[in-house]
This record gives C-alpha cells, structure tokens and sequence, in this order.
C-alpha cells in the first residue's frame, strides 16, 4: 500500500493539479455552478407542482401549469445561462473584458440555434440539449477575443472617453468577427449537410458523451478517479464534476422535463443528484457512517475527537474534519475502503433504480441537505429513504474492520505515549 501511495503522489498527483487548475476546465466548472440557483429554485417549483405526497398532488393540479412556467424559465433557459457565465468566467483569467465576453458568447449562440420553418428560435435548445453547445461556443468567443486583444486589433478610444463606452467599442471588431464566423460556419452546414452548428455538436460530441455517461462502468469510473484523487490531498469532486457536471445536469434536467411531461419512469440514472444525494452520503466516500463510527466504537481520544468534531458537517454532507483529521489521506489502511464504500453503494443505488425498485432523481436540491430528507424531496419516492439507509449501513460494515484496525493503531500509540510520561 505504500509502494500504491508514493506511486500516486510521484505520478497523478502532479497531472491532477495541473488538470484541476486548468483553466478552461476551471471556467467551465465555474460557469455552470453560476447557473445552480437557477436550477434550485426551478427544482423547488418542480417538487410543488408535483409533491410526493398525493393528498397534495390533488391540491396543487389546477395549478401545474402556472407553476410549470417558473420550471421553464430556469432549466429552459441554463444553456443561454451558461453561455454568457463560463464566458464571463474564463475571460476573467486572461483578464479581458469578461462582460463583453459574456455578451458575445450568448449572442454567437443564439446565432447558431435552428430556426423552426416559420423562422422562431427552437427553444429545446436554450435548454440541457444545448449546453455542449454553450460550452464550445463560450469557449471560442473568448478565445477570438484574447487573440484580437493580443494582436491590438480592436478600437482603441482617446483617453477621457468614458470606460463603458471604450470597452463598448474595443469588442466591436472581435464581436464582428466571432459572429460572422459562427454564422458563415452554421450557414454552410445547414446548406450542405442540412444540420446547424448545435444539431452536428450533438451528433458527433454530446451524444456519444452523454451515452457514454449514462453507463455504469463510467459512474464506476467517476467514483473510482475522485476517491484517488481525494486520497492524495486533492479535491476530487472539484475536477470529476468539472467534466462531468455538464452530462449530469443536462440529465437531471431531462428527468425534470420527463417529470412535467408526466412521465413514471424517467429516461436518467446518472444524474447529479445520483452521486450527490446517494452515494456521497456524509460527503465524499460516504462518510456519515464512519462519523458515527468514530464517535461510538472507538476507543482512542484522537478519533472519538473526529468524530465529534465531524458528526455535525457530516449531516450536511460536508467531511472534511474526517478526510484531513482522521486522516484518510495518504492513509494506507482507511484509502482502501474510502474506495470500496462509494462504489459498492453506487451499485446498490444504480440497480435499484434500474429495476425501478426507487424513483429516479429528478429535482435538483443543495447537496448540504441532510440525508433522508434528500432521498426523498429528489425523488418523491418514500423507498428513496430506504435506499439511503441501506447505504449508510453498507458504508459502515465497509468502514468497521478498516477503523478498528485505525482505532488500534492509534490506542496503542496513546497508551505508549501514556507510558513514556509517567
């Protein structure tokens, strides 16, 4: 195991700081997170419109529809959103002018939606099915920018001009550019090929991706690169969720719409939620169980320590005080089932909602919503508590033998330590 964590901090741990910092990854992350309040209060007017509860549901059905429109207006609109954000965000860290970047990279979006055949703007596009899109197209405007910048080709205004009005003409030349580019680009393949920019995006990127996504060996694959990760000192979920967010949310959203649309079985697994909610109970590696452990099974101060210092946040699903204080970092007895317990209970979770034994997520809450609650308010499904106790109890008869053997180790070092005072 020793011989597993020098190899890990000599070669990933280096590739995984530089990829965690890299700074489109970081701005996509950033611009997409930008778009969470959006997705919270749609999923909040979601779970109104359709409760959990079917005395309520009778109450409320007169008014899905009104309800429905607050649903619309936030996921129907997280591409437009994510446009401007991860736009807005990325040009911050070449220090251009990030508002005009945010500006040219919605617009050169809205450039490249299809058009229906009476001329109006598909709007399934301003929605999930249009966030790759966002993300490439946010990503080329900046890039068109920083390069006009670089070359001082932009309008450059007299000193005592008001700054609004400079950096209004200084993304003349750019903006003029980058939508005559995305234009003249979506004009030839919809004349040649008979498909816009967003529809070949999706066909030859999205698709594959989201496919690729929504399969178990990947959400294994998921689980496994951030607990590595975080097994070294990095923050694992930061980098796995930066690529994968963007899959994730856009199923969360399609389960949303499916959910609207009244459908029983809804098309996704994989959500965001999936992980947030089921399988990083107590945070990363599902530690709830493990918080409880160290307050009740240990006998070294050190660990009942933790354990009281971690119980609290880990109700928010935030373990920090564990992964730092036990330490499981760069731990050779606690890194190998803070590995097991996330996969083996992504299992438990992912077959039973594939059986449909559990409803599917479909309602995006804050990941700092204590358990049981959160099973149920994502699914509307009574047994979504169920599910989350069998995966509190598995990742504690995972984390028990590795503990005690912890709980060992330290106990003797106390009482050595004990010793050598008296």
């Amino acid at each position: 195991m020793d011989t597993f964590i020098n190899f890990l901090d000599r070669y990933f741990m280096p590739v995984a700081g530089r990829l965690a910092e890299q700074r489109h990854l970081k701005s996509i992350r950033d611009g997409i997170v930008a778009t969470m309040p959006l997705l919270l209060i749609g999923s909040f007017f979601l779970i109104i419109a359709f409760p959990p509860v079917p005395a309520l549901e009778a109450l409320i059905k007169p008014y899905v529809n009104d309800l429905l429109k607050i649903v619309n207006a936030t996921f129907g609109i997280i591409a437009m959103v994510a446009s401007f954000t991860i736009a807005y965000s990325l040009a911050g860290t070449y220090k251009l002018d990030s508002l005009a970047a945010g500006i040219l990279s919605l617009s050169a979006f809205m450039v490249a939606i299809p058009l229906s055949q009476d001329g109006n703007i598909l709007l399934k596009w301003t929605g999930s099915q249009g966030l790759f899109v966002a993300i490439l197209i946010a990503v080329f405007t900046v890039e068109m920018q920083r390069k006009f910048v670089e070359k001082n080709l932009i309008i450059r205004m007299p000193e005592g001009v008001p700054p609004s009005v400079a950096r209004s003409f200084a993304a003349l030349v750019p903006g003029f550019v980058i939508l005559s580019v995305v234009w003249v680009i979506n004009f030839i393949l919809v004349k040649s090929v008979n498909l816009s920019i967003p529809e070949v995006i999706n066909k030859v990127i999205a698709l594959p991706l989201m496919h690729l996504g929504s399969t178990l060996p990947a959400i294994i694959l998921a689980i496994l690169v951030e607990q590595l990760l975080w097994s070294v000192g990095i923050h694992g979920q930061v980098i796995v969720e930066g690529i994968m967010a963007p899959i994730w949310i856009s199923f969360a959203e399609q389960n949303a719409a499916a959910k609207a649309a009244g459908e029983i079985v809804l098309p996704h697994i994989a959500t965001l939620q999936f992980f947030q909610i089921f399988v990083q109970i107590g945070g990363t590696g599902t530690t709830l169980a493990l918080a409880l452990l160290l307050l009740f099974t240990t006998r070294s101060k050190q660990l009942k320590a933790v354990g009281r210092a971690a119980i609290g946040p880990g109700l928010f699903n935030i373990n920090e005080p564990i992964t730092f204080g036990m330490p499981i970092v760069m731990n050779p007895i606690m890194i190998v089932p803070f590995m097991i317990a996330p996969i083996l209970v992504a299992l438990i979770t992912y077959f039973a909602m594939a059986l449909n034994i559990v409803g599917r997520p479909y309602a995006l809450i804050p990941w700092t919503t204590p358990v049981l609650i959160s099973g149920f308010l994502t699914t509307g499904d009574w047994k979504a508590i169920v599910l989350q106790i069998i995966n509190f109890a598995v990742a504690g008869a995972v984390y028990y033998p590795f503990l005690k053997l912890w709980d060992n180790k330290k106990y003797e070092e106390e009482q050595q330590a004990m010793l050598e005072k008296e």
